[in-house]
């Protein structure tokens, strides 16, 4: 989630921006790239909710304040659903973004979304780029792509290598908890679904988070954290970390020590080599 505020800001009709909840942000070049969303404004004394119809970019490579961030603006092909929590995939080698699958509208009296498809987004360097519909709603692979995507709501998802993983997640239609692995590899662009009982023995997690890391092993390791496994919210307790190798595809535990957070859901994750040979998050 990531969430701003600013006043009168540039390229932005609206008087007063609140915030943007529920969206997904990440990085291509030197922009931030933030998709999906409930916007809420200010006109006057009247505050207006609604989803966000336009992916939106900032220049990490200028100085800015809330008071002077500029967001470019670049709009959406009318087959894109606006979601919540939406997929934002990048894939560096190709300089793709993937998108088109998350959470559906929250806000009243939103329209049915389009049907299931798959798009791709290629920055142009400036903060904005070019729209492409990769998987149409007509072709015969997306019966099975709606099938997997819609078992995915709330899910633990992160973005490594060539592959993107959601973990667990609830169905949508019935909010029961969904097991197994969903993984899109981004070179033939397929989605595949396995079992995640190395994780635990349901293979199930809501609203929990996962994270790629780079320097570890030889391709690269999966963290998965917190979240719960029922309705109740049964968290789960960070004392443990499961561990997720792609390229063996084997799952592992890590007890871990120190101040360790309280159990939670829905929470923002980030992280960055350090100098010291470790990795910070």
């Amino acid at each position: 989630m990531f969430l701003f505020r600013y006043s009168r800001g540039p390229r932005e009709d609206k008087s007063c921006l609140h915030g943007n909840n529920a969206n997904t942000a990440a990085i291509a070049g030197t922009y931030l790239y933030i998709d999906g969303g409930i916007l809420a404004f200010r006109i006057g004394n009247s505050t207006i909710i609604q989803d966000s119809s336009t992916l939106l970019s900032i220049d990490l490579s200028q100085d800015w304040v809330n008071e002077t961030v500029v967001f470019h603006s670049t709009s959406k092909p009318s087959g894109l659903p606006k979601l919540s929590m939406p997929s934002l995939w990048y894939d560096e080698n190709k300089d793709l973004f993937y998108t088109g699958f998350g959470n559906m509208s929250e806000t009243e009296n939103a329209p049915e979304p389009p049907p299931l498809s798959l798009w791709s987004f290629r920055p142009d360097g400036t903060g904005s780029g070019s729209w492409r519909e990769e998987i149409s709603a007509g072709d015969p692979t997306i019966d099975n792509l709606s099938r997997l995507v819609s078992e995915r709501v709330r899910g633990s998802a992160a973005v490594g290598g060539n592959i993107a993983l959601v973990l667990g997640g609830v169905q949508e239609s019935s909010d029961r908890l969904s097991p197994g692995l969903l993984e899109f590899n981004m070179t033939t662009l397929e989605f595949t679904n396995s079992s995640a009982t190395g994780f635990n023995a349901k293979g199930t997690v809501r609203e929990g988070r996962m994270h790629f890391v780079p320097s570890f092993g030889p391709q690269g390791i999966f963290l998965a954290m917190g979240g719960s496994n029922n309705d109740t919210y049964d968290f789960f307790d960070f004392g443990n970390i499961a561990v997720y190798e792609a390229m063996t595809r084997k799952w592992y535990n890590q007890t871990t020590s120190g101040n360790i957070p309280e159990p939670r859901v829905a929470f923002c994750i980030a992280g960055i080599n350090s100098t010291e040979g470790s990795y910070e998050m």
